[in-house]
C-alpha cells in the first residue's frame, strides 16, 4: 500500500499513473472490467450505469484519465459533449422518452463519487420521481455585481492571454513564411488539421446500433 509519504514524493507524471492504474472506471475503459458499453471511439466510451436512476442512463467518460473537467485538453470536451448529443438522440429514440437529463458531478463538493470524469445521460419521463431540483435562493444587489465582477475578470484575462498566444503563432508562422518555410509550414498545418479532424471525433453516429443496445 501506497504511503501519503510516498504519493508526495511523486512526480506529476508518476502521480498520473498511479491514479490511473487504480482508477475502476480507467479498468471499465480498457476493458479490465466488464460493463455494458454501448459506444466507443478512440477517445470516449459510454456504459449504463449498473445503479442506473433510469431505465438507459448512461455513463460517458474518456478513456485517459482525467479527475475533472477542467483537466480536460479543449478538444476531447468538445468531442464529448458531442458524443452525449448522439447518445441524448440515441435515448429518445431507443426508449421512446419525452427527454434526457444531462448532468455532471465536478468534484467532490458538487457530488462527484469517482476521482474519473463523466458525463450522466439520464432518460426522463413525466412523474418518473428522479428529483433534480435546484434550490432558488436570494442575494442582495451588491453581492451578484460582485460575483459578476470578479467573474468577468477572470474570464477577460484568460481571453486576453488566449489572444496573445494566437498573435504569437501568427507571427511566428510569419517570420516562417519569409525564411522559404511556406511549403513546410503547409504541410504541417495540412498535417495538424488531419489529427484535429481525428482528436475532435467528427463522424456520424449509429443512432440505430445504439438504440438497439438501450432497448435491450
Amino acid at each position: 500500500m501506497v504511503t501519503e509519504e510516498e504519493l508526495a514524493q511523486m512526480t506529476p507524471e508518476e502521480l498520473a499513473e498511479f491514479q490511473k492504474q487504480n482508477c475502476v472506471f480507467c479498468q471499465i475503459a480498457s476493458g479490465k472490467i466488464p460493463s455494458k458499453e454501448v459506444y466507443s471511439d478512440e477517445e470516449s466510451i459510454a456504459v449504463l450505469d449498473i445503479n442506473p436512476a433510469a431505465k438507459g442512463h448512461m455513463l460517458l467518460m474518456p478513456k485517459g484519465h482525467y479527475s475533472v473537467m477542467p483537466q480536460l485538453p479543449e478538444h476531447l470536451a468538445e468531442h464529448m459533449f458531442m458524443v452525449t448529443k448522439g447518445l441524448s438522440q440515441a435515448a429518445l429514440k431507443a426508449l421512446q422518452c419525452k427527454g434526457t437529463t444531462i448532468f455532471v458531478a465536478n468534484g467532490v463538493a458538487a457530488g462527484q463519487k469517482a476521482p474519473h470524469f463523466m458525463i450522466h445521460i439520464i432518460p426522463r419521463n413525466d412523474g418518473d420521481g428522479i428529483s433534480m431540483t435546484i434550490p432558488s435562493r436570494e442575494f442582495s444587489k451588491k453581492d451578484v455585481e460582485a460575483v459578476g465582477a470578479v467573474l468577468k475578470k477572470v474570464l477577460w484575462r484568460k481571453k486576453a492571454v488566449e489572444a496573445e498566444v494566437v498573435k504569437d503563432e501568427k507571427t511566428t508562422a510569419a517570420a516562417g513564411i519569409k525564411k522559404g518555410k511556406s511549403k513546410k509550414a503547409a504541410k504541417i498545418s495540412g498535417k495538424n488539421r488531419k489529427q484535429e479532424s481525428k482528436k475532435t471525433g467528427k463522424k456520424s453516429f449509429d443512432l440505430d446500433a445504439i438504440s438497439d443496445m438501450l432497448g435491450k
